[in-house]
């Protein structure tokens, strides 16, 4: 069965010299997406999931012809997504498990909003001649509606939340595993989005006590999360501008993906504020995409989804977090792969 992990090596890895088929795999990529896209919006999972159907069968079904059916099912079977059986089709195992709906590490709102990206990409050459936000998620001073993009509202909140926690599965446990927290009893998560950073870090660490911040749209979304986990006691999740507010005393500061949707100004400005807030021995930890320390090809990629919802954001690689954490006076740093999606610098004030 082709994997995530299997397709982003594959379009990393070089083709033998003469071969153009690692292009060709490049130029074509779009189709695999907009595949499941199209089936997650149709209901072809759900469906297949109840019993196996034959071309006929599931177009009747889902009221279509057959024609663009059969097109969309073959291709579903390319992804190894569907199965062929007994002149009939079904979902795979990995289908079953992250593409129906109501299945708990079901992956459909993050597929949403990915899809909505295809508008604005669209206009990619735009937004790089430009250097022009294309949907102002994120402003130069944060974010312009708690997560939400220009027009989107309280339901883009919702949307980009959702598609956190998906990526979030694919992290916040080897973070966690990885965090060097021994001894520590509080940690603060600064710009804590869906919560499930501050969860993991809580589950691996029975004694850590987290307060989670970040924009109130956001906390509500997070403190449901917390609150799923059974963690209310050991998380306490708070409204607040991670940039200007003020935070309670902690012996360590988790920033995960935050500094890659700052300008350098503001990021530096981060980092120095954690090291005047934390107490002489007190710990960072900064998780990120970090392409030097990731193993997959995203974090490469990431730079062009900033590039269209940020007015200043980038991909922050390892030595540019360096040279700030440096800077800020922090000293003992260290850093080390933690995902296919991330790495972490460990710093100590």
């Amino acid at each position: 069965m082709t994997t995530t992990q299997d397709l982003d090596t594959q379009a990393g890895s070089p083709a033998p010299d003469g071969d153009s088929s690692r292009v060709h795999t490049i130029l074509t990529a779009y189709l695999q997406s907009k595949a499941v896209f199209t089936a997650l919006e149709l209901g072809v999972f759900e469906t297949l999931e109840k019993n196996p159907r034959t071309v006929a069968e599931l177009a009747r079904e889902l009221n279509l012809q057959e024609r663009p059916t059969r097109a969309l099912l073959v291709a579903l079977k390319g992804l190894d997504l569907v199965r062929a059986e007994n002149g009939g089709y079904c979902n795979s195992d990995e289908t079953s498990r992250y593409l129906v709906a109501g299945r708990p590490e079901y992956m459909g709102g993050f597929a949403a909003h990915q899809n909505s990206h295809f508008g604005h990409f669209s206009r990619l050459d735009e937004a790089v001649r430009t250097n022009t936000s294309l949907n102002q998620r994120v402003l130069k001073q944060g974010y312009r509606d708690q997560g939400a993009a220009a027009g989107e509202g309280r339901e883009g909140t919702g949307r980009l939340i959702q598609a956190m926690r998906v990526s979030s599965r694919l992290q916040a446990g080897k973070l966690a595993a990885a965090a060097p927290l021994a001894g520590v009893g509080r940690v603060v998560d600064l710009g804590c989005g869906s919560g499930d950073y501050s969860i993991a870090l809580a589950s691996h660490h029975p004694e850590l006590r987290v307060t989670a911040l970040d924009y109130p749209a956001v906390t509500d979304l997070a403190r449901a999360n917390v609150r799923e986990a059974g963690l209310e006691d050991r998380i306490e999740v708070r409204p607040a501008d991670i940039m200007e507010d003020a935070w309670p005393e902690t012996d360590a500061v988790l920033l995960s993906h935050v500094l890659d949707g700052y300008g350098p100004e503001r990021a530096a400005h981060l980092v120095k504020r954690i090291h005047a807030h934390l107490p002489d021995g007190g710990r960072l930890l900064v998780h990120s995409h970090m392409p030097a320390l990731a193993t997959g090809l995203f974090p490469a990629m990431f730079g062009l989804i900033l590039l269209v919802n940020t007015e200043e954001g980038e991909v922050r690689d390892v030595d540019e977090i360096r040279a700030w954490v440096e800077g800020a006076g922090f000293r003992d740093i260290g850093t080390r792969n933690v995902s296919l999606l991330s790495g972490l610098l460990t710093a100590t004030k």
